[in-house]
């Protein structure tokens, strides 16, 4: 898979810790490191056919995207953000992959929990290739990917000074200061995925995209 070697390395956090297996990487967390008297697990942990837990991406960029947009310094700070997914991220993940299959339905349920995620969708759409036309002009947005079977986050901020996000489950954070440097390496990466032969698509299939803004 592409690397995101156009990354800017003051903004980004690759996961580096002993290898992304030190902490689980896109997987549940173990059972020695949950919540007493919580059944999350029996659904997403780890079982005979997947003996690392269940992939978290889905809860990974739905949970990014909301602290992104809720201005969570950690989930952007290239110095915090690996001990930030240790700690706190990938647990909040877990239990919303657990919710459902995207950020729509991710978000809804906490609504039906009577907890507000300070969030409003913009659109949603579908995309062979993403570009800035694509995103609207106001300050802070953010984006859930779903590119065949696992989902990735993106999110920004316009004006000066600008900087940009992918969130990739498996392997960290990756920032960009240069609009050209980022979806060149955001276009690259779903078009990995899509030419995997495994997967059997069509040269244009598009990826979802759910977009949005604080609020």
């Amino acid at each position: 898979m592409p690397n995101f070697a156009r990354r800017d390395p003051a903004l980004s956090c690759p996961f580096t810790e002993a290898g992304i297996e030190a902490h689980g990487g896109n997987h549940a967390p173990s059972a020695a490191d949950w919540f007493r008297n919580d059944d999350t697990l029996d659904r997403q942990g780890v079982d005979r056919r997947r003996p690392n837990g269940h992939g978290i991406c889905k809860g990974v960029s739905s949970s990014w995207v909301m602290a992104f947009l809720n201005g969570v310094a950690e989930a952007v700070d290239p110095r915090r953000y690996e001990r930030y997914y240790t700690d706190f991220l990938r647990y909040q993940a877990t239990m919303v992959k657990d919710f459902g299959k995207h950020i729509d339905s991710h978000v809804a349920q906490f609504s039906k929990l009577g907890v507000s995620t300070n969030i409003t969708q913009v659109s949603k759409f579908e995309r062979v290739n993403l570009s800035e036309s694509d995103v609207p002009g106001f300050g802070r947005w953010a984006a859930y990917i779903s590119c065949w079977h696992h989902d990735i986050a993106i999110g920004g901020t316009w004006g000066t000074g600008s900087k940009l996000y992918i969130n990739e489950p498996n392997t960290g954070l990756h920032g960009y200061s240069v609009k050209a440097r980022f979806f060149s390496d955001l276009n690259e990466y779903i078009a990995a995925r899509r030419a995997d032969p495994r997967k059997n698509l069509a040269a244009n299939a598009p990826a979802g995209y759910w977009l949005y803004k604080p609020g």
